[in-house]
């Protein structure tokens, strides 16, 4: 039994990392950014991510609100965006999750650059509170970037079910 065990999980490893990828582990302090067909993912790269100022300054404003008691049904805009260092802007054709702990703080922030025409939707699974358990998440609008924000440590995220859908302005920005 424990060869068949390791011959299964030898098996598995030799599974192309774009078949892998359709869930996406990612930790703290590390990005990780691939190209998205529709269907599959590409081979993730995965790098260090340390905050850049936007980064660390939406960081700082989110630490500063009381979090809402519920799941929100719609995404807000960012806090005194105006007053934010310039929003980055995603490389064409590339997904980049970038998982980062706040400075200064316990709080975990997760940036989702995306670089294509059509929004992205997605499910994410969350390491927290010695447990896992699936989180809300907003649609990430076309070219833009994305800000999902928890007032608490994580210790993981796993992103999965990348889709890309039809979008425009007067849709809104919805959670699920």
């Amino acid at each position: 039994m424990r060869a068949w065990v390791l011959a299964a999980v030898g098996a598995a490893l030799l599974v192309p990392a774009g078949a892998r990828a359709q869930a996406v582990g990612i930790a703290p302090g590390e990005e990780a950014a691939f190209s998205f067909d529709g269907r599959t993912a590409g081979e993730v790269r995965r790098t260090a991510a340390t905050p850049t100022p936007f980064e660390a300054a939406v960081g700082r404003e989110y630490s500063g609100m009381t979090p809402p008691e519920a799941p929100v049904p719609e995404a807000a805009p960012l806090p005194n965006q105006n007053n934010l260092p310039p929003l980055p802007i995603p490389d064409p054709g590339k997904l980049r999750f970038r998982f980062l702990l706040v400075p200064g703080s316990s709080h975990s922030l997760l940036i989702v650059h995306n670089g294509y025409p059509k929004a992205l939707v997605y499910r994410a699974r969350i390491w927290a509170h010695g447990g896992n358990r699936p989180t809300d998440v907003c649609l990430v609008m076309p070219g833009r970037p994305g800000v999902e924000y928890w007032p608490y440590a994580i210790s993981a995220i796993e992103v999965s079910a990348f889709e890309l859908v039809d979008w425009k302005p007067e849709d809104g920005v919805p959670c699920k």
